[in-house]
């Protein structure tokens, strides 16, 4: 194959791949699968350790420390938040099938054999009484476990997200290669498309190889050769989307979903609840009113009377002011409303925080100033 159409063919390729790139690494996009990615990491870790804290229960009078249920079950919780995360951020296909380490099963064994001759080998800081040394000890463990589930959540979601990456490049590389296959020995056809001196000048000096020789002037490049990039740049675009679509949310792609609506428990199906409640906030405020108090503690008298009733609070902004303060104030609203329920004796693993900013707005103002508290069941 000529060297100048060689040169050419892998700028082509090399385009296609950071076409491929931007679209995916794009931060700012709002449908964008890696940020989303990011974004739902950090709500999986945080909601793993609001699970993890409250499931410890230290006993200081009987020297013990342990989970509040079997090691097997904590270790199932941890997968189950990942999952139920995954799937109310979009990245669904990516969070399944979590796998932990050894490390984090030896961890949270380790958590639940703490005792008190556990606590003469550590070295504490001066001036702690009893309790505050079972504290730093337990908490150090514990912030431990969490470390290392964060190290595995991340292999796991980059392996997954390569995975599937990989998967588009090389259907769209096979699709490719029906254009790609001519005889390099055929000439090229010619084009009305004049380039000037000094454009192949330039063009020569920035990529470093003679993509037209002096010699040839109107038969370098054809209207079919950019027809051929640009259905190439399209098909890697496609494929792309493809792959997005398979991160639907759970909305959307409702088929083996572990959010289990409320009516698919009998002794729930005369309750008639609604879908979600929305606790609505003032502008620019993640404090709860007294409106918003009274709509959280009926929810409270719910779930204190149904145990098995579980919720998800979604916090939300409007569109008003900068996009990355939005995404906080949208979290703190959410995490009001989570605090609130469980001051009420809720068990933290029944309240999931989920939170997304202006990214859902409906342009409808105070409408969009809200956290949205959803039903399901366990």
């Amino acid at each position: 194959m000529n060297r100048h159409l060689r040169c050419w063919l892998i700028k082509i390729h090399a385009l296609a791949c950071l076409s491929t790139i931007l679209v995916v690494n794009s931060g700012q996009a709002q449908d964008d699968p890696l940020f989303r990615l990011n974004g739902a990491r950090a709500l999986m870790l945080q909601n793993v350790g609001f699970y993890l804290d409250g499931a410890v229960e230290v006993d200081v009078s009987e020297g013990e420390v342990h989970w509040e249920t079997s090691e097997k079950d904590v270790l199932k919780q941890v997968v189950r938040i990942i999952e139920q995360v995954g799937e109310l951020q979009g990245v669904r296909s990516l969070a399944k099938e979590v796998k932990l380490s050894e490390e984090v099963v030896r961890l949270v064994h380790e958590v639940n054999t703490l005792t008190v001759r556990d606590l003469r080998h550590w070295r504490m800081a001066e001036g702690l009484n009893e309790a505050e040394q079972w504290y730093v000890m337990v908490q150090t463990v514990v912030d431990e476990l969490k470390m290392q589930i964060a190290v595995d959540l991340k292999v796991h979601l980059n392996e997954a997200l390569f995975r599937g990456l990989e998967q588009s490049v090389i259907a769209s590389d096979q699709d490719s290669v029906d254009w790609l296959n001519f005889d390099p020995n055929d000439p090229l056809p010619p084009t009305d498309w004049e380039v000037s001196d000094a454009t192949l000048a330039a063009l020569s000096v920035s990529d470093q190889s003679d993509l037209f020789p002096t010699s040839i002037s109107a038969n370098g490049i054809t209207n079919d050769w950019m027809e051929r990039i640009v259905r190439l740049l399209e098909l890697q675009e496609s494929r792309l989307q493809a792959l997005e679509r398979q991160w639907a949310l759970p909305s959307s792609n409702p088929q083996g979903s572990s959010f289990l609506p409320v009516y698919s428990d009998p002794s729930l199906q005369n309750l008639r609840l609604p879908e979600f409640v929305d606790v609505t906030f003032y502008s620019g405020s993640s404090k709860l009113g007294l409106s918003s108090q009274l709509q959280l503690n009926e929810i409270i008298a719910l779930m204190v009377r149904y145990p098995q009733l579980r919720v998800v609070c979604t916090g939300h902004a409007d569109s008003d002011g900068d996009r990355a303060n939005n995404m906080t104030l949208s979290r703190r609203r959410a995490e009001a409303v989570r605090e609130y329920l469980l001051q009420s004796g809720v068990l933290s693993q029944r309240v999931l925080l989920n939170y997304f900013g202006e990214e859902q707005s409906r342009q409808a103002g105070a409408a969009d100033r809200r956290v949205e508290v959803r039903f399901f069941v366990n």
